[in-house]
């Protein structure tokens, strides 16, 4: 569509609003709306008011991943409601948070968890999950609601939050090379439990993204959704090492040493997201190439030493990753 631009006093020039997209948007004389610059155009952005997005899913016959992707697309989509309906029938169900916990390789030296009923079943997928609760349900159907207001606020302290929860894996992983922490199923557990918090608030700046547009975040949402989806991947690694070093029967402690490489390399790409400059920004690049060389001298090894190098490995390269894409944010 296109509208005419009508000079109103010396210097300040003005057009009329789609009559469709401000009756949509129920916009009144007086409110304020977002505008901002996005390269050769101009953005405007109303607050869609009194408008509730109600998902319903039928989770009949699913399995628990299954149920997972389908609750986790609605709530990342920012449905405000999402309504799970099942067969009356269907008593009892396998626990959806504990469920992956019980299925890695490392399950065998833990314990499996019992089908709950159905309500304590989805009350565990939706604890997992920020900012959302059950609101009402009965024998067939049960509702989550939102319970809060997002914001920019909200996004920047969530994302700051899986920084920070990386940083605190390395630490834990760092921790138990240095302590000889080996065939111990309690290291698997701590791991995944720190892990899980890296998955909520990716899921909960993925829901932000899709519900808010402001200026601040629209010029780099396709870049902060891939580097969210990264940093997911990324702490799913260490979930592994901690499998190779529960059921190792010796010292891992030659890993060491590239454990604390790739840490150091993580927080230059912590630093640099928050504050880019070219020093730092070579320094990136020249620790990549020693985690690399650091890498080479796990060829001849054999055993968990050689698996646990190689998920250290995987780890450098989803940092090199996101931090790809943060010089792409410069631009």
């Amino acid at each position: 569509m296109k509208r005419r631009v009508i000079k109103q006093g010396h210097n300040t020039l003005t057009m009329t609003l789609p009559s469709d997209w401000v009756k949509k948007l129920n916009i009144k004389s007086g409110d304020e709306i977002d505008v901002f610059e996005k390269e050769h155009s101009l953005v405007l952005n109303g607050i869609e008011r009194n408008k509730n997005k109600l998902v319903i899913i039928n989770i009949d016959d699913f399995t628990v991943p299954l149920l997972w992707r389908f609750f986790q697309g609605a709530y990342r989509s920012g449905a405000d409601e999402i309504r799970l309906e099942f067969n009356k029938s269907l008593k009892l169900f396998e626990d959806p948070y504990h469920y992956y916990t019980t299925q890695f390789d490392y399950a065998e030296l833990g314990e499996k968890i019992k089908s709950k009923p159905m309500l304590v079943a989805i009350q565990s997928l939706v604890d997992r999950f920020v900012g959302v609760e059950i609101l009402d349900a009965g024998e067939n159907y049960i509702t989550i609601k939102e319970m809060g207001e997002l914001s920019n606020k909200e996004f920047d302290n969530s994302l700051r939050r899986i920084f920070l929860v990386i940083i605190q894996l390395f630490e834990r992983l760092i921790d138990a090379i240095e302590k000889n922490e080996i065939n111990d199923i309690n290291l698997c557990k701590d791991l995944h439990t720190i892990d899980l918090n890296i998955d909520r608030f990716v899921d909960y700046c993925c829901r932000i993204l899709n519900k808010i547009n402001t200026s601040s975040l629209e010029k780099d949402k396709p870049l902060l959704f891939s580097t969210l989806f990264l940093l997911e991947l990324l702490g799913d690694e260490f979930k592994y090492i901690g499998k190779h070093l529960a059921i190792s029967k010796k010292s891992l402690k030659n890993t060491l040493n590239l454990a604390e490489k790739v840490k150091e390399y993580f927080e230059i790409y912590y630093k640099l997201f928050y504050k880019f400059n070219r020093e730092d920004i070579i320094d990136f690049g020249v620790t990549d190439k020693i985690i690399y060389g650091e890498h080479q001298k796990f060829k001849s090894e054999t055993g968990e030493a050689r698996s646990i190098a190689r998920h250290l490995m995987m780890i450098s390269k989803f940092i090199l990753a996101v931090g790809e894409l943060r010089i792409e944010m410069e631009f």
